[in-house]
């Protein structure tokens, strides 16, 4: 069992390390092409049981585990594809998730894994780089929790910011005063609290906050930075971690249909560097543990 675990640990974090590489250097997309960042947010997968992401058939995720969002990566404007398969599978094989659209040069995109293991489903969602007014922040919702009936987003003692909220739905983006706001996910039209949590945003930013949970994951509010600042795609790789306002409209072209919580902070790259190493000489330990016995 420890060789197995060890190889596990390894692969990990090498994937990790592949993930993180900076986002100042990848998000700058050149005339004709649009960016894209993958998530993953089926709550079933177990710790090895991590999926293999290509984006057009090129540029490839090797490694992608439950509550994870990766830095951006620029790819050609125009037709799309992405697939998710198994990790370790042929990229040639079946893939478990496939969506199809279309991308805007200079656009941004999310494409999310959602829903039970054996019920994957993949959303293409169109994000917001766009500045906020000053002084306010931008936020919008993403319902991935699978097993939750319709849900209102509020804020504790305060308004309601989204109404009958419905797995697999996106809300449009929305406009909020910068601080921090206790956030609760009730029964739609009902009073009755499903999920708490926190969300705070800051000036000029832009977030994304999903509900997530299910299939023995608790749920929560799973915050992510859309944007650091104006037009400003957030730094670093892949993140994991928890988690007056004006109307806002549902974004009818966000979900793509398939063809078959506080903002987390990635690792900085030394970190990254030191838990390869420790990774390595864990394996290199055991191999002369091994040797020594013999």
């Amino acid at each position: 069992m420890r060789r197995p675990r060890i190889a596990v640990l390894a692969a990990a974090v090498l994937a990790a390390c592949v993930l993180a590489v900076p986002a100042t250097a990848m998000a700058q997309a050149k005339p004709g092409q649009a960016m894209v960042r993958v998530a993953h947010f089926s709550p079933d997968a177990s710790y090895v049981d991590v999926y293999m992401v290509s984006l057009n058939r090129k540029q490839l995720f090797p490694n992608v585990f439950y509550k994870s969002v990766s830095a951006y990566w620029p790819v050609a404007a125009g037709p799309f594809t992405y697939e998710v398969r198994a990790a370790g599978a042929d990229p040639e094989s079946q893939p478990v998730i496939q969506v199809k659209g279309d991308l805007a040069a200079g656009k941004a995109y999310t494409v999310a894994a959602v829903g039970r293991r054996d019920q994957l489903q993949g959303l293409l969602l169109r994000d917001d780089m766009a500045p906020s007014a000053p002084g306010k922040a931008k936020v919008r919702f993403l319902d991935a929790a699978f097993d939750l009936p319709a849900v209102d987003i509020a804020v504790a003692g305060g308004p309601v910011l989204e109404s009958r909220l419905a797995y697999p739905e996106p809300t449009g983006y929305r406009q909020l005063a910068s601080g921090s706001y206790r956030v609760e996910v009730r029964r739609a039209g009902a009073d009755a609290v499903l999920v708490k949590g926190t969300v705070a945003v800051r000036p000029g930013t832009v977030t994304s906050v999903a509900l997530l949970g299910g299939a023995g994951e608790r749920r929560e509010l799973y915050a992510f930075s859309d944007a650091a600042g104006a037009r400003s795609a957030p730094a670093g790789g892949i993140r994991t971690g928890a988690g007056g306002t004006a109307p806002s409209s549902r974004d009818p072209n966000a979900p793509v249909p398939l063809v078959t919580a506080p903002v987390a902070v990635a690792l900085p790259a030394v970190a990254m560097v030191a838990l390869v190493v420790a990774a390595v000489a864990l394996v290199v330990a055991g191999a002369a543990r091994r040797r020594a016995r013999g």
